[in-house]
């Protein structure tokens, strides 16, 4: 499995003059993930990039960041380990801007799941709809740069509460990759 920082990613598409920034284009790619349909790396790239040029989108740096993010995301939520993590800024940032990526990266996973095919939240279990519920409010997180040691335990929190319910919604949904035993494909 290739990991991919939050930097390189950011760098990558700041390179690519894409909307998105890092944490919501992991979010996205999470969410396309545990969706009910099977996850085609075409269709998220297509999301990503929008109506831009392809030209840079298919350079090896490219499709090394792109493909790395794909296999670790994977990896990380099929894995035994429960070591998914949402991408975002170290903890040398202030939280203000951790905050701000982590609540990009919620609004990037209800992106993904609505692209990935869920309709009607009302079709899954009580937690799931709940969960569901919590990300939509955590779209609109705020911390101020001058937070102290427990507005930094509040965030560690919320990261693992969405941490946890990501493997709990990707448990439920079941999702196969696409086709297990060939790599990720960038077009």
């Amino acid at each position: 499995m290739r990991e991919v920082s939050h930097a390189r990613v950011q760098a990558l598409l700041t390179r690519l003059h894409c909307d998105l920034d890092a944490a919501e284009c992991h979010g996205v790619l999470c969410g396309m993930l545990c969706g009910p349909q099977p996850f085609e790396s075409a269709h998220w790239l297509d999301y990503l990039r929008g109506e831009d040029d392809v030209a840079g989108w298919s350079g090896a740096d490219a499709v090394a960041v792109f493909e790395g993010l794909i296999d670790a995301a994977r990896s990380a939520l099929d894995g035994d380990e429960y070591d998914f993590a949402p991408l975002l800024p170290g903890d040398d940032e202030g939280l203000a801007a951790r905050a701000a990526a982590f609540a990009a990266w919620c609004r990037g996973f209800l992106s993904g799941l609505g692209l990935a095919g869920l309709g009607d939240p009302a079709t899954l279990g009580e937690d799931a709809r709940g969960f569901i519920g919590d990300l939509d409010r955590f779209c609109r997180l705020a911390f101020a740069d001058a937070a102290g040691e427990a507005d930094e335990h509040a965030f560690a929190e919320l990261v693992e509460f969405t941490r946890m319910g990501v493997l709990v919604l990707y448990a439920e949904l079941g999702a196969p990759p696409a086709d297990e035993g060939a790599p990720a494909v960038l077009h």
